[in-house]
């Protein structure tokens, strides 16, 4: 079997028919993240660093946990989107 090998957007992109169900997945957005701190808020970010297959997509996701009384300190996301349900 040949192998090549490309990057796109600086992340190595993996040829469709190697590509696995584990390319798509990420475990660590239904954990509840640490909210004892100054913010009382914790950010999981996720990726095409933990996802390889978002790779040329755009996307990332993100889950938020708010202790009571806790924020997301204002901050800048430029140019990019966000959608926060």
């Amino acid at each position: 079997m040949k192998s090549t090998c490309s990057f796109v957007n600086g992340k190595f992109c993996k040829d469709p028919k190697q590509a696995k169900a584990e390319d798509f997945f990420f475990s660590g957005l239904n954990k509840a993240g640490n909210t004892d701190n100054d913010v009382k808020s914790s950010v999981t970010t996720v990726n095409v660093d933990q996802i390889p297959g978002l790779n040329t997509m755009g996307i990332s996701l993100v889950r938020i946990d708010y202790a009571p009384h806790g924020q997301n300190p204002p901050h800048a996301l430029q140019p990019l989107r966000s959608l926060s349900f």
